[in-house]
C-alpha cells in the first residue's frame, strides 16, 4: 500500500462524516505524497476531489486549477478510465461556470464520455448545461 493511500481512505471518511475542512486537508495530503511519488492516476484521483470540496466551498478559482490539473493528468495517462476524464473535466466546467467562463466544449466532451460509459446522471447534467440533447440519444 503507498503511503497516500491510507490518506484517501482517511478523507473519504471525513467527507462522509460531514467535515469537507478535513477531508480536503487529507486529500491535499495525498495530492503531495502521490506527486512525490510519481503517481500520476492517484494523484488526479485526489485532485478531482479537492477540486469538487473547493467547488462547494464557494473557492471556485481553486477548484479550477485542481480541476484542469486532473484533466491534464488523465489525457495523459492510458490508465485513465474515459468516466475518470469525464469527472474531471465535469469539474473543470463547473468552476469555469462559476468563474463566469465559457464551459461549453468540456461539457461536449464530458457529455460524450457519459454517454459512452451509459451514466445517465452524467449525460442529463451535461443536456441541461448544453441546453441540447446528446446525439446518440
Amino acid at each position: 500500500m503507498q503511503d497516500f493511500e491510507p490518506l484517501v481512505v482517511a478523507a473519504r471518511q471525513a467527507r462522509t462524516a460531514g467535515h469537507p475542512d478535513q477531508a480536503r486537508d487529507l486529500y491535499a495530503k495525498a495530492a503531495e505524497r502521490a506527486r512525490a511519488a510519481g503517481a500520476a492516476a492517484p494523484l488526479a484521483h485526489a485532485l478531482r476531489h479537492i477540486s469538487d470540496l473547493d467547488r462547494e466551498a464557494g473557492q471556485a478559482e481553486g477548484a479550477l486549477i485542481a480541476a484542469d490539473e486532473a484533466v491534464g493528468l488523465y489525457r495523459a495517462s492510458p490508465d485513465a478510465t474515459p468516466l475518470d476524464l469525464a469527472n474531471a473535466l465535469r469539474l473543470s466546467a463547473l468552476a469555469r461556470e462559476a468563474l463566469g467562463r465559457p464551459a461549453v466544449d468540456l461539457w461536449r466532451e464530458a457529455g460524450a464520455l457519459y454517454l459512452a460509459a451509459d451514466v445517465e446522471a452524467g449525460v442529463e447534467e451535461a443536456e441541461r448545461r448544453l441546453g441540447v440533447r446528446l446525439s446518440g440519444r
